[in-house]
Order: structure tokens, then C-alpha cells, then sequence
């Protein structure tokens, strides 16, 4: 698998956590909390399905969101579009 066809997530702003009135960003721990849970919601709307492989000799997650598609807006950021019938 080449690396090299894959592109980058590129927002204007990065998601943060606020706690006692001061916003940061997330940790680690809570950052995969919100990718989990964002998935497990797309999961709910199209089928969302994961699988462990090894990439370069080193363990990798791969996430398949069914009926969506990558794209940009006229900005550059990403965005996935809903590409199901449904």
C-alpha cells in the first residue's frame, strides 16, 4: 500500500475542549473519544466498518465509511460528502 496516495484531513481549525471556562486542545485520550464517537454516529447513518492491517511492517486501524466520498470545499478544507441514494 502506497502511503503516497493518501491525502490529509486539512481544516481551518482544529477542534477544541473547553473545561472551567478555558478552551485547549483535546489530549490524546479524548481526542480518539471523539473519533470514536463521531464514527460510531456515521455508523448509524451509512455503514461504517473497520479492519487492523499492517502497513510497512507496523499495525494500522483502517476505517471504510460506505456511501461517503472525500472532498474540498472552495476553501481547500476537507469535507465528506454523503454519496449514497439514500
Amino acid at each position: 500500500m502506497d502511503l503516497d496516495a493518501f491525502g490529509e484531513v486539512k481544516l481551518p481549525s482544529a477542534i477544541q475542549v473547553q473545561r472551567r471556562g478555558a478552551r485547549r486542545l483535546p489530549n490524546p485520550r479524548e481526542a480518539l473519544a471523539l473519533v470514536l464517537g463521531a464514527l460510531g454516529t456515521l455508523g448509524r447513518m451509512s455503514g461504517v466498518k473497520i479492519l487492523n492491517i499492517e502497513l510497512h511492517g507496523q499495525p494500522a486501524a483502517l476505517t471504510i465509511i460506505e456511501g461517503a466520498q472525500f472532498g474540498e470545499d472552495a476553501q481547500g478544507n476537507t469535507i465528506l460528502e454523503n454519496t449514497s441514494n439514500d
